[in-house]
C-alpha cells in the first residue's frame, strides 16, 4: 500500500464563534451522540476533552480560512488532522470524537453545527481570527499539504481504505447507520505506522 505523505510537524477553549454564508438546506439526515462508545478507548488520555488543545470550531474556522469547502470536506480534514496529532504528539487536539458514519469518520457537534449546509459550499463571513498556536500550526499546515487538495468525496474513499474507520464498522453493512466512536489508538497506531516525515514515497 502507498504510504500518505505528511510533512514533519495549556489546555485552551474558545467558542470558535464564526458567521458563515452558503445555501443552507433543512435536507439532513443522522445524528450522532459525541460522548458515544467511551469504553473503545485504552488511553484515556486520549478521550479527554479537558486534554484537548482546541475547540473542534477552532480547527474547523482555520480551513474554512483556507478556503471555501464543502462540509463533507471539512469533517474529514478535521479528523486528519486530530487522527495526526494522536500520531506525532501523542495528545488531542480538538474536543470531539469522530463517529464512523457511513460517508466517513464524522464529529457529531461539527455535523449538527453545518448540517443545514447540505452540499452547498461552506465560508467564513467576517474577519475571523485564528486562535491556533504557532506551536501547532506546523502539523495543521502538513495535513492541509498532504489533504487540501482533494475533494470530500476523495476523502471519504481514502477513509474508508483506512483500519480505522473500517474497524470502528466492524458488524455494520455499507449502508447502514453507526455511531461507534472510531478509537483513538487505532489512530495513532495507523497513523504513526505511515508516517514518513518530511519525505514522501509511492
Amino acid at each position: 500500500m502507498s504510504k500518505m505523505v505528511i510533512l514533519s510537524f495549556n489546555n485552551t477553549a474558545s467558542t470558535g464563534c464564526a458567521n458563515y454564508s452558503g445555501s443552507r438546506t433543512s435536507n439532513a439526515a443522522g445524528a450522532g451522540n459525541a460522548l458515544n462508545s467511551g469504553r473503545f478507548f485504552a488511553d484515556a488520555s486520549l478521550l479527554d476533552s479537558d486534554k484537548s488543545k482546541y475547540s473542534i470550531f477552532d480547527v474547523a474556522n482555520w480551513f474554512l480560512l483556507k478556503e471555501t469547502m464543502t462540509h463533507k470536506k471539512l469533517q474529514k480534514l478535521c479528523y486528519y488532522a486530530q487522527a495526526w496529532f494522536y500520531a506525532v504528539k501523542n495528545e488531542r487536539l480538538t474536543d470531539t470524537v469522530f463517529e464512523a458514519w457511513v460517508h466517513g469518520p464524522v464529529s457529531p457537534v461539527l455535523y449538527d453545527k453545518f448540517k443545514g449546509f447540505g452540499f452547498s459550499a461552506i465560508k467564513i463571513l467576517e474577519n475571523y481570527e485564528t486562535v491556533i498556536k504557532a506551536e501547532d500550526l506546523e502539523l495543521l499546515e502538513s495535513v492541509w499539504k498532504t489533504y487540501g487538495d482533494r475533494t470530500g468525496n476523495a476523502l471519504e474513499a481514502l477513509s474508508h481504505s483506512e483500519p480505522p474507520w473500517n474497524i470502528a464498522r466492524i458488524g455494520y453493512s455499507p449502508n447502514e447507520r453507526c455511531e461507534v466512536a472510531i478509537c483513538p489508538e487505532l489512530m495513532k497506531d495507523y497513523y504513526q505506522s505511515i508516517y514518513l516525515g518530511d519525505k514522501c514515497s509511492g
